[in-house]
């Protein structure tokens, strides 16, 4: 099994634990990931899985999370079992909400998606007293991503980030760097591997490329809207209304409703529609489960945020998809890598997020 390291929030080695029964990892493109790992409590450095402490898959920094939950039950023959979960770093966001500027209703900014992210965590997370993370850094701007404008005021930041990069296609992690004892914040942008491109080798997931041992493939309109009405500051007739969205008409035409009384100026309406309409996309997605075997070999090859081509030539499908998700699965019965290509149904959890914010939005203008 892969080992897995233990280490205090400073970054220091407290052990090793090899001796397990079963690992999941998964790492996320749009927003943080998540792990649960299940032991004996009798196995070595077992009793360093703490609260807080850190654990890294073998000695990768990218597939490294925060220990949130922890439980201990006894088992059928007396054995006891010790449950741990938690998230990739990234989650510290969430425990950081946006403050606007002293004298300002909102936190604004017009620049490059990058920036726009990287604006937010400084600020939110390192500069405004009292809210600093000491180990935090930045990474260096690179300037990557579409240009946009985006105001928050009192949002939590870890779903504002979340929804810059499903927005703009931008990724983004926090990551520990041992050497220099520091958690490096940064965002990344996925490879291109698709059949169409002409750049690199493509890699395509296909049962015919005996690649894939499993398929599950989703189109969903449940939660879909190409149609935005944005309706900005005023009252009754004098309200201020954007209409922006597809062209198309009858049946293939789908109105949402955007209450963005929030937002000041009304130049800035059309931007929130975009926002919102990028939150009710058409849902296209294969979950699949990936032979480690195949010719593509997965952190070399193909990773996540990369875009493949994935098809099934006997449902007669075929499409260019970002891998959005990743999660590696380690139990007595060998490893396997289950990966959603493009993005998957919003859960209960996610939809009542996006619900309450809209709520919050209102409730704090």
């Amino acid at each position: 099994m892969q080992p897995i390291r233990i280490l205090t929030p400073t970054l220091d080695l407290l052990g090793e634990v090899d001796n397990y029964l079963s690992l999941s990892f998964c790492r996320s493109y749009h927003m943080p990931g998540e792990f649960q790992l299940v032991t004996n409590c009798k196995v070595q450095n077992a009793d360093q899985l703490e609260i807080n402490n850190l654990v890294m898959l073998g000695a990768d920094p990218h597939k490294t999370g925060i220990i949130r939950h922890k439980e201990i039950k006894t088992g059928e023959r007396g054995e006891e079992i010790l449950t741990v979960k938690g998230y990739t770093l990234g989650t510290i966001t969430r425990q950081r909400i946006t403050i606007p500027p002293v004298g300002q209703a909102y936190d604004i900014l017009e620049a490059d998606a990058e920036t726009v992210m990287k604006h937010y965590v400084q600020r939110n997370c390192l500069d405004l007293d009292g809210m600093a993370f000491p180990l935090l850094v930045i990474g260096d701007n690179q300037r990557r991503g579409p240009t946009l404008k985006w105001q928050s005021r009192y949002k939590n930041l870890e779903e504002e980030l979340e929804s810059i990069s499903r927005l703009t296609g931008l990724g983004w992690h926090i990551y520990p760097d041992v050497q220099s004892k520091k958690w490096i914040f940064d965002v990344y942008n996925g490879r291109d591997f698709s059949a169409g491109q002409q750049n690199s080798p493509p890699v395509i997931f296909s049962p015919e490329f005996e690649n894939i041992s499993s398929q599950e493939f989703t189109d969903s309109l449940m939660d879909y809207g190409n149609y935005a009405i944005v309706a900005g500051q005023g009252e009754g007739v004098d309200r201020e209304i954007v209409m922006l969205g597809s062209d198309a008409n009858g049946l293939d035409r789908h109105v949402i409703f955007v209450d963005a009384r929030d937002i000041e100026n009304a130049a800035d309406l059309p931007g929130r529609g975009e926002t919102k309409l990028a939150e009710h996309q058409r849902i296209i997605s294969f979950q699949s489960e990936v032979l480690t075997s195949g010719p593509f070999q997965y952190g070399v090859d193909w990773g996540v945020g990369d875009i493949v081509t994935v098809q099934n030539k006997g449902w007669n499908l075929t499409m260019d998809a970002r891998i959005t998700e990743v999660a590696e699965v380690y139990e007595a019965s060998g490893f396997k890598l289950n990966v959603t290509f493009g993005n998957s149904l919003p859960t209960l959890s996610q939809k009542l997020k996006s619900t309450l914010g809209e709520f919050k939005t209102e409730s704090t203008r």
